[in-house]
């Protein structure tokens, strides 16, 4: 989150002091228009270091108004849920591991899931256009292992009932399960994940959907503060100008 204020005022609106209110007016309306370039010159530096990013991330960039002479550029999250902006967004500005996602705390909850791990996608794991796991799956998964409540105040667990039906399948589909993997005694030649099991005829055959690693690092590639004070300095003085030229025209 980048703040920009007016801390007192110059020796020019010192001159203005008769006209005090017209000098709050423009320092509003100027901090305002300096952190519209801001947040637009972070969305468009996302969208170069970032490989097709959601529409959703980039609207996660938002300008706030927190004070009468104070406003703030940054990550706001307004999804929640499995998704947070402020998570893997602040990951990829100063690096280092990310924190835990909703999904992977429910999974951990239920002991599906060893603490100190993290989700990747495995090969069998539905991807959508931005090169994430589907959230169909995402939803999937946590419902069969009756973890969607946990998850986002779903009420849409499989239960019993339902796992069976799936492992029954249909005319037009074949059944399927999900199983948790831990990667020891007799699949210890697998690596530890949530698996799908698919059944045909009288076999089955088994991908893995989400594989649990013990560590994910990012490298830093989001320069949030740089990409803020170059559109600051390339903007301020501008809109300061044009914001006191055009509220005391009129004198």
């Amino acid at each position: 989150m980048i703040g920009i204020k007016v801390d007192g005022l110059t020796s020019v609106q010192q001159r203005l002091l008769g006209t005090t209110r017209k000098v709050e007016v423009s320092s509003q309306r100027a901090l305002i228009k300096i952190a519209g370039h801001i947040r637009d010159a972070e969305k468009a530096e996302m969208g170069r270091v970032f490989d097709r990013p959601t529409r959703w991330t980039l609207g996660a960039m938002k300008v706030k108004i927190t004070s009468k002479m104070e406003v703030s550029v940054g990550i706001i999250d307004t999804e929640g849920a499995y998704k947070r902006a402020q998570n893997y967004l602040g990951t990829q500005v100063s690096g280092g591991s990310r924190k835990l996602k909703a999904m992977e705390r429910a999974l951990q909850s239920r002991g599906l899931m060893p603490a100190g791990t993290y989700i990747v996608p495995g090969v069998g794991a539905r991807i959508d256009a931005f090169g994430n796991i589907a959230t169909g799956e995402i939803r999937q998964i946590l419902s069969w292992f009756d973890a969607a409540e946990r998850w986002a105040g779903s009420t849409q667990n499989m239960l019993q009932k339902g796992r069976d039906k799936r492992r029954k399948g249909t005319k037009k589909a074949r059944g399927f399960e999900y199983v948790a993997i831990s990667g020891t005694g007799r699949s210890r030649h697998l690596q530890p994940g949530i698996y799908r099991r698919t059944f045909f005829g009288f076999g089955s055959a088994i991908k893995p959907i989400l594989i649990f690693v013990r560590s994910v690092n990012y490298k830093p590639r989001f320069d949030f503060g740089g990409v803020a004070r170059k559109a600051f300095n390339q903007h301020a003085r501008t809109e300061f100008d044009a914001a006191f030229i055009r509220e005391f025209s009129g004198l």
